[in-house]
């Protein structure tokens, strides 16, 4: 009596987005609090996640073609740990690599929707960090 192939991709979405953001903010709070870096690494998590989801609406809304928002802000927060914090949070990945199975699995997503979302999730999460660097440093 073991989990279906469609329940450990439900499983992926219905509980990996919301369990993500509980261990990814934490994650910044006390990685980033020994470097000093725990609010601007919080900010630019939060940041990055409201620009994903804002700009996958804007696109959706002016082409039509959809961009996951699962997918995104996870790929966004992912990326900004990674250059926060260190390659362990590559670790992440796996992650949004879970979700975005189970979202095309599950019919939720298109392949297309879910890797636009992860493409647009590494950029601003790029962008989130250069942001951070620019805030630091100025």
């Amino acid at each position: 009596m073991g989990i279906s192939v469609n329940g450990f991709a439900r499983l992926g979405t219905h509980l990996v987005a919301p369990i993500a953001w509980m261990f990814l903010a934490p994650i910044a709070i006390v990685v980033g609090d020994g470097q000093g870096l725990a609010w601007p690494s919080i900010l630019a998590l939060a940041g990055s996640a409201v620009v994903t989801l804002a700009l996958g609406w804007l696109i959706k809304r002016g082409s039509g073609f959809g961009i996951s928002p699962y997918t995104s802000p996870e790929s966004a927060a992912v990326t900004v740990l990674v250059f926060t914090l260190g390659p362990v949070m590559l670790f992440g990945g796996l992650l949004v690599a879970w979700l975005g199975w189970a979202r095309v699995k599950l019919g939720e997503d298109t392949f297309a929707e879910t890797a636009a979302g992860v493409l647009l999730g590494i950029l601003v999460g790029g962008l989130g960090w250069i942001g951070l660097i620019v805030f630091l440093f100025s």
